[in-house]
Formats: C-alpha cells, structure tokens, sequence
C-alpha cells in the first residue's frame, strides 16, 4: 500500500525510436486517475531523440529513466521487470505510442483487488484501434471463445499494453529468467494462467495506435487477415519459439502445474502426431486458424 492507503503499482515502458507518439503516451500514463503510480522507462539504445522527450519528465521527477543499448524488446522489458520485483503491488507493461484511457489503471486493480493475491495474477483487456491520429477504427475482439491455459499454448490472446500483473506473478517470471521467452506478455500470461489465474476484461483500456511501424493485419478480418496470420505463424523460427517457449513453462514451472493441465502440456510437447491433433481443446480463436494448426500437429510441424 502507498499513496492515500491505495495499492502501489509500477508502470514499465520500454523505448526504441519513438519520438513520434512517446510523450503522449507517457502524458496518459502519468494522467491516470489512479493515485499512487511510479514510472520507469528503458530506453532500448534508440538512435532518434526518444531519450531527449523523456528527460524533461526524468528531470521533474515524473518518471526513472534508465539509458541502455539494444537488447531487444523482451531483455529490455525484463530488465525493467528485475528492477522492480518486489517493490510494488501491481506492475503493468506499457508500449511507447498507444493513448491510455484515463481509467485504465483503476479498472484494472479493482478487478486484481478481488483476486488472490498469494498466486500469480494478471489482468488484461481489449481495446480500441486506432489510426496514427488517434482516430478510432473499431474495437479489438481478441477473447472470443475464452481465454486461459490451453487458448494462450499457442496464441497470444494477451495484448502486454493492456496488462497489470500482481507481484506474484512478477516473481515467478523474475525467477525463471528470459532465456527462452518468445514474448514478454504471452510469456507473462502463459506462467499466470499455467500456475495462477488470468483474468480476461471485456473492456477497452486504451487507443491502441496503428502506424507504420506497428500495423498488422490485427484490425482487419477475411481472407487478408487469415494469409497474414498463417504467414506469420509459419515463418521459419516462429514455430520453433513457440515450442522453446513450451519447454520452458514445463521446465520451470512444472512442479507447480495443476495436473489436469500438466498432462495437457506433456501432450502438446511430447505426444504423438495425432495426439496433438485431436486434443479436446479449444487452441485458437479463429476455425479457420485452429484447423490450420491440426494440420500442422498431423505434419510434424509443431
């Protein structure tokens, strides 16, 4: 507890190049209607005048500004993480260009109030896409079919900018290391979900911006969206991750594992073909994506 008795939560943002959007996002953030946040930044070796946004705010005491070289988006975030592990009751990723809704934090350690905090927790949303004017383009609809341990095995249906881990959770993640992670967020709520509870908000939390450095196919639906996830999903060292990915949940944290979803993972990582491919499990959100990921159980590809 800090501030006005109100539990204490961390925001972590890494930087890279982003001295477009970086002090507007940093404005919502420091603009929650939320009392007691501390910020930290990583600026991940940019080589445009991010740094130079961010020091009037270091200046002020408004935000921990740390100056690194390029690691990458996960170490960079993991090093954030490692700083402040132990320190404050919620910790919330934060990307560099997206507008936070000034409730955002609050809705969220409501929600995280009424969990238990002794095991892993986190919390996540959807959100509202956005042009890179902030000009709405709809709302993301990322849970539609539920979302817990055998859903996040092979899809990602957590968006970091949207999430708010317990410090239980940012323990477990500490402990085990970044060798291995694929994705700081999926990672973060695989391990909640594997070990402790993953809530799923059906609330938009943020104006998610969508430029030419992060646009993806994610807003958009038919046949451009299929071809753009199944060309992502099968790039060379995509599937390869994932199963990394896979490895390490089970080496890490498979003491800790529920039964009834250890044995589901030993299936996905060492069953046969047609074991993995017949699992009585919903893996995708998408039909068309989960009978493409059967097909590739049945092909040996993952």
């Amino acid at each position: 507890m800090g501030n006005n008795g109100l539990p204490s939560v961390a925001v972590v943002m890494s930087t890279y190049n982003g001295e477009k959007y970086v002090r507007e996002q940093l404005d919502s953030v420091l603009g929650q209607d939320y009392g007691n946040v501390s910020v930290f930044v990583r600026d991940d070796g940019s080589s445009d005048d991010t740094v130079g946004m961010l020091e009037p705010y270091e200046r002020e005491g408004r935000i921990q500004l740390q100056r690194g070289k390029n690691a990458g988006v996960v170490r960079s975030f993991f090093s954030l993480l490692e700083e402040v592990c132990g320190r404050f009751d919620y910790v919330a990723f934060c990307d560099q260009d997206d507008r936070w809704h000034a409730d955002k934090v609050s809705r969220a350690v409501g929600v995280l109030q009424k969990r238990d905090a002794s095991i892993p927790q986190l919390y996540c949303s959807e959100y509202e896409f956005c042009d890179g004017e902030l000009r709405p383009q709809g709302r993301s609809h990322l849970n539609r079919h539920g979302v817990g341990f055998p859903t996040m095995l092979y899809e990602n249906m957590v968006s970091g900018n949207t999430t708010l881990m317990n410090d239980a959770l940012v323990r477990a993640v500490v402990s085990a290391g970044v060798e291995g992670v694929y994705c700081h967020d999926w990672w973060c709520a695989l391990v909640a979900s594997a070990i402790g509870e993953l809530t799923f908000d059906d609330f938009a939390s943020l104006d998610y911006r969508r430029t030419g450095s992060n646009v993806s196919a994610t807003g958009t639906g038919g046949i451009s969206l299929l071809r753009y996830r199944a060309r992502k999903f099968l790039q060379g060292g995509e599937l390869a991750n994932v199963t990394v990915q896979l490895r390490k949940l089970e080496r890490d944290f498979g003491d800790r594992i529920p039964t009834d979803k250890r044995r589901l993972l030993e299936r996905f990582l060492s069953g046969g073909r047609w074991s993995k491919a017949t699992a009585p499990v919903r893996l995708r959100q998408k039909g068309p994506e989960e009978l493409a990921l059967r097909i590739l159980f049945l092909a040996g590809r993952l």
